[in-house]
């Protein structure tokens, strides 16, 4: 076997796993707004089950929702009408062939919602503000109370049938806040040192474990906080033994808090892995199973295992781009999994309260609806326009539904977005997925052609009963005086490849545009060794802006702190001169030098020949860019829109 460390069986407690996958808990929003299961839910976790993952960690599901809840609609199991609902997911997991395990949690102070008063923490906390009380300490008798709620939690979860439990001890929330002395300032029997920040975790598991009997019970913890005065793995070395020799059966190993980094449990571009060293550490010191997260790919999960960083392999984002992943690894079809990228499409509607989705894989959160069958377009023809992420995934799920498929790219390659979205610093892992899509082309069928722009001749040449139009976008044109002059350039197509390469390009350089694409470049400038001046008309707050949460916390940061790059917000470029910029601020007009000036202020959609296709009565769809100036993962739903409502029986494609 290609992989055997990864698909060998493991024993946790009395529980014998199929093999090292876990599916990590993952908060999907796709619980009803009483926190109750929802047949959505278990189709969710009923496909990945079904991919062949070994153990399935159901997301967080809170003990007691008169202290607060997550999220809008999180998972409870305060009440005992749950357990019917919680009953039909475990069946739905354990029929497909993995174990079923549940995990337990309290928000504590990162809580979204409490019916009528405070969230509640290990000790009061205030706003740096305001100074305003934003959360409120636990008096004695109410931790005693959850402790409680913890053991009726469990209860139900046993009736319900789950095969295992998790306590989540880590990012913040109540158990994490109890055992960090960031959030612990107690001094009584619950903190005061670390003995006693201990004394609830430990309460806990003891409690949990004695309504589990044989049944596992697994624990997850940040073993680095990364906050202020947080917890360490050195602490972690310390307390990890403590918390097994109370009951554990495994340990899970995350990093960062709500506290302050968030980045850190919640991964941005180009980071793969990197928790391991910190889990082989913890393995080192306990004598239980241990759960490392954060590989991609099968290779790196395997050399995980047999290099003894870790046990067991916990996949969360990877699972909602490719539910398959696993039973893919299994069979040696690597190059068919699509890869995820980090590009936190699914952790932006997490923070928006809304059901979980996958830029790339449009079933994600969807998956109670049918699949079309494969000869639903049988006998037409699809003719799609623009090789980028949208072009392409149209092009694949045509041909998976049956319609014949011709795909025209005016440029000599295909990628279009992708090509331009991966060029920046840090921003490698889209081209796993540009490469898998070029993978899935090569292989379904489709008919490629390259260098041809797409006129409204051509295309009716090809006899199309329907036009996918993925045609893109153009930089906008400021009419700024000096545009024209040989040394300006639009940011979009330097990043798409045109015009001088990046070994070229001569300083100081000013890039005119504070929004994510003019952050990137002058990081991408910067990084050619060359000073580089980031003109933004918009305040300091707004630079990066539409950029995802995560990773415009890292970029910013990157660039706040490279000395190569002079960040001006609130400033206008006047004109453009052979060897500079007048820019204004509220202090005047000043001349900035500059030998290169790079314009990323924005771009408008490109549709060539949609209202005229229209007119003829051919069916023709808008999307990507060419619909609206959007993200890569909005190209890759309109795709299969498009192709859904094409065929207009009420299923969708697969996901390309």
């Amino acid at each position: 076997m290609k992989l055997p460390h990864l698909f060998s069986e493991l024993r946790l407690g009395a529980v014998t796993l199929p093999n090292r996958v876990v599916m990590a808990a993952m908060s999907s929003g796709l619980a009803d707004e009483r926190g109750r299961v929802t047949d959505r839910l278990i189709a969710y976790y009923a496909e990945r089950a079904r991919g062949g993952v070994g153990l399935v960690i159901v997301e967080f599901a809170c003990v007691d929702g008169t202290f607060g809840i997550s999220e809008r609609t999180q998972l409870v199991v305060d009440d005992d009408a749950v357990i019917a609902g919680h009953a039909r997911l475990v069946e739905a997991i354990k029929s497909a062939g993995s174990v079923a395990a549940l995990q337990l949690q309290l928000p504590g102070q990162f809580s979204y919602r409490v019916p009528g008063q405070l969230p509640v923490a290990p000790s009061d906390v205030y706003s740096s503000r305001d100074g305003s009380l934003r959360a409120r300490a636990l008096t004695s008798e109410e931790i005693e109370l959850l402790v409680d709620r913890f053991a009726a939690a469990a209860r139900r979860a046993v009736a319900a049938g789950y095969d295992a439990l998790e306590l989540h001890g880590a990012h913040g929330y109540l158990l994490n806040a109890f055992l960090s002395p960031a959030m612990n300032r107690r001094d009584d029997r619950w903190g005061g040192d670390a003995e006693r920040r201990l004394a609830f975790p430990v309460a806990v598991i003891r409690a949990v474990k004695a309504e589990l009997g044989e049944r596992p019970l697994l624990y997850r913890f940040s073993a680095e906080e990364y906050i202020r005065g947080g917890l360490t793995i050195d602490d972690w070395v310390h307390i990890a033994p403590k918390l097994v020799a109370a009951g554990v059966d495994g340990l899970d190993v995350s990093t960062g808090s709500l506290a302050g980094a968030l980045e850190r449990a919640v991964d941005p571009m180009s980071t793969e892995g990197w928790r391991f060293d910190l889990a082989r550490r913890i393995r080192q010191v306990v004598d239980v199973p241990v759960v490392g997260i954060g590989a991609r790919f099968p290779e790196t999960a395997e050399r995980a295992l047999r290099d003894g960083f870790v046990d067991l392999i916990g996949l969360g984002r990877p699972l909602l781009a490719d539910a398959a992943w696993a039973a893919k690894a299994r069979a040696g079809d690597d190059r068919t999994i699509r890869p995820c990228t980090s590009c936190n499409w699914c952790f932006d509607r997490v923070l928006k309260h809304e059901p979980i989705s996958c830029a790339e894989n449009p079933r994600t959160g969807r998956e109670e609806i049918p699949t079309l069958p494969a000869d639903a377009g049988r006998g037409r023809h699809v003719v799609v326009v623009g090789g980028g992420p949208g072009g392409l995934a149209a092009a694949i799920q045509a041909r998976s539904v049956g319609f014949r498929a011709t795909l025209v790219e005016r440029e000599p390659v295909l990628g279009g977005g992708l090509i331009a979205s991966a060029a920046p610093p840090h921003k490698d892992n889209l081209t796993w997925y540009r490469d898998y899509l070029l993978e899935r082309v090569g292989q379904s069928g489709v008919e490629v052609r390259l260098g041809q722009p797409a006129t409204l001749e051509t295309i009716l040449a090809l006899g199309p009963d329907a036009v996918i139009l993925a045609t893109g976008a153009t930089a906008a044109r400021l009419g700024l005086p000096g545009e024209e002059h040989p040394h300006v350039f639009s940011a979009y197509d330097l990043l798409l490849g045109k015009g001088p390469a990046p070994a070229e390009w001569r300083g100081p350089v000013v890039v005119y545009g504070g929004g994510e694409t003019g952050c990137e470049m002058a990081e991408l400038v910067a990084a050619q060794g060359l000073a580089v001046t980031l003109v933004s008309r918009s305040p300091e707050s707004q630079l990066a802006r539409a950029a995802e949460a995560m990773y415009r916390k890292v970029l910013l940061g990157r660039l706040r702190t490279n000395p190569a790059v002079t960040i001006l917000t609130e400033t206008h470029i006047e004109s453009i001169a052979v060897d500079g910029v007048t820019i204004r601020d509220a202090s005047g007009t000043r001349v900035v030098p500059a030998r290169m000036v790079i314009l990323a202020q924005g771009r408008t959609s490109n549709r060539p020949g949609y209202a005229k296709l229209r007119d003829r009565g051919i069916r023709t769809y808008l999307i990507g860019d060419a619909n609206q100036i959007r993200r890569i993962g909005e190209a890759v739903h309109d795709a299969n829109a498009a192709i859904a409502d094409l065929v207009g029986s009420g299923g969708e494609p697969p996901p390309a």
